[in-house]
């Protein structure tokens, strides 16, 4: 059995690898074969398709993402009268690395006819949602950002700008900073304290 998760864990690795390199889109079955070095017969054994694969590359990319949040957005780490945005820019390249590999898995979740990919598609994205919604009510209740806009309202914001600048960018051809994009300075605008100036 801890042969099969060693496998399985080796498959999704090489996965998120060629992904990486060659896009989602760049993950076959025959690439996956060859660089594992056995037939895509094999594969079977361990996953029933591709999109079973890029599935649970979907996953572990998120359990990354999850086990991070926990190191790095800590409203009570913001000091009273301080802006958030260095903690969000700090996630923000948690998205930026391996060439926006998690938006693009889950914009292929998205896009795929694959029930089960969309499963686990949906299913990071309602974790994550609830975690910045969560985050965003936690600092409101302390202070420390200065809209009323729910908690809830807060991170659907900063999903869509999250997903549709990465977008954006990847149709125009353009280099994906988050940080750089209008949208994201806008929202980091209106989650400035109370009082606090918005700069040149």
């Amino acid at each position: 059995m801890a042969d099969h998760s060693a496998r399985e864990e080796a498959i999704v690795s090489a996965a998120i690898e060629l992904a990486e390199a060659n896009g989602v889109a760049g993950v076959t079955t025959a690439a996956l074969a060859r660089r594992l070095e056995f037939t895509e017969a094999a594969l079977y054994r361990y996953f029933p398709g591709k999109s079973a694969i890029i599935a649970a590359a979907l996953r572990h990319q998120s359990e990354r993402l999850f086990a991070t949040m926990l190191l790095e957005l800590m409203p009570e780490a913001v000091q009273h009268g301080q802006a958030v945005q260095p903690q969000l820019e700090r996630h923000l390249h948690r998205f930026v690395n391996h060439n926006g590999l998690l938006l693009e898995l889950l914009l292929s979740a998205a896009g795929g006819r694959d029930e089960a990919l969309q499963v686990a598609g949906a299913a990071v994205l309602h974790e994550y949602d609830q975690r910045m919604s969560d985050y965003f009510a936690q600092l409101q209740q302390l202070g420390l950002i200065g809209t009323q806009v729910p908690g809830a309202e807060l991170s659907r914001l900063w999903i869509c700008q999250l997903l549709g600048g990465f977008v954006r960018c990847r149709l125009a051809r353009e280099g994906w900073d988050p940080i750089q994009q209008p949208g994201f300075q806008a929202l980091a605008n209106h989650l400035r304290p109370s009082g606090v100036a918005t700069g040149p």
